[in-house]
Formats: C-alpha cells, sequence, structure tokens
C-alpha cells in the first residue's frame, strides 16, 4: 500500500513533470511483532538546511523507517547535528553538491548495512526480526536527471531484481 502525501516547500517531488511537492508513505506489515511498520520517503533537497521542518514531518507520519534522498549531507556534517537519537542512521553521502541518501531506523528494531555502492547513491540496510525468513532490506538510491541508468542496471544486478 502506497500513498503520496502534499506536505510543505521543503520537498521537491520526485516525479519532474509534477509541480506538487510531496513525499511517499507505505505501510507494510511489521515482520517482528505483527504491527504495520511505517516506511517514509523523502526527497529532502538539502536536509541541512529544513531541519525543523523535516522533523515536524516525521513527528506527523512517525515513520518506523524513513529513506531520505538528495540529503546534500558531507563527511563533516555530525548524524546528531541532522537526527534524532531515536533513529539508528545510514548514510551515503556524496563528495560532491547535491545527491546523498539516508536511511533511518527506529532505534528498537534490529538491523544493519549489507552494502553500500560505492560509485552510486546507493545503500541497503537489512532490517531483521525474531523469525528469520521475515527479514527485508530497504534501499535508498538516489540518481540525478543527469545521470544514465547504470545505477539502476547496478542496483538490479546486486539486489537480484530485474
Amino acid at each position: 500500500m502506497s500513498r503520496e502525501v502534499e506536505v510543505g516547500p521543503m520537498f521537491k517531488s520526485t516525479a519532474e513533470a509534477s509541480a506538487k511537492e510531496e513525499c511517499v508513505a507505505a505501510t507494510v506489515g511489521h515482520m517482528s511483532e505483527g504491527k504495520p511498520l511505517v516506511l517514509l520517503q523523502v526527497n529532502c533537497r538539502s536536509i541541512c538546511n529544513k531541519v525543523l521542518e523535516f522533523w515536524n514531518l516525521i513527528d506527523t507520519y512517525n515513520p518506523d523507517v524513513l529513506i531520505g534522498t538528495e540529503s546534500w549531507l558531507r563527511e563533516e556534517i555530525n548524524n546528531a547535528e541532522i537526527f534524532r537519537d531515536d533513529y539508528i542512521t545510514f548514510r551515503r553521502d556524496r563528495c560532491w553538491r547535491g545527491g546523498g541518501v539516508f536511511i533511518c531506523i527506529k532505534n528498537y528494531i534490529d538491523c544493519r548495512v549489507p552494502w553500500t555502492d560505492e560509485v552510486f547513491d546507493i545503500i541497503a540496510v537489512e532490517v531483521k526480526c525474531r523469525n528469520p525468513k521475515f527479514a527485508r532490506e530497504v534501499v535508498g538510491v538516489y540518481r540525478a536527471p543527469n545521470q544514465d541508468m547504470l545505477v539502476i542496471e547496478r542496483l538490479a544486478a546486486r539486489t537480484g531484481f530485474t
């Protein structure tokens, strides 16, 4: 189940043709307790300048998993400057302007990073549960508008999706 939600001016639409600013929220089965797992994907367009608006959005939807694209974060920006401690944060920063992805997972959920891509803005986080057959991999990907489809091909090869 997925739905698009209109939010304030902080976020840029992921659909180039759309003039609306939006984020995407989805609910899937929670693997460990039988509760829905709330996922929120946000195109940040530089989170550093909009931390308050970002956390107001998080407080509104209270996601278990948050995937952020176009974070514009750099190595010298500490997690504590942007993210709260009720989430475990995994980042794949870009060394130049723009891009970057992060995945934040509530700190009560068992998780780890099985891989990140060395070239593209891709990070994967394995979300574990009591029953190993229900473990899932959450992947955050950002492909710049001027970037070719190699990023998608690399993701497909890495995850086995075609």
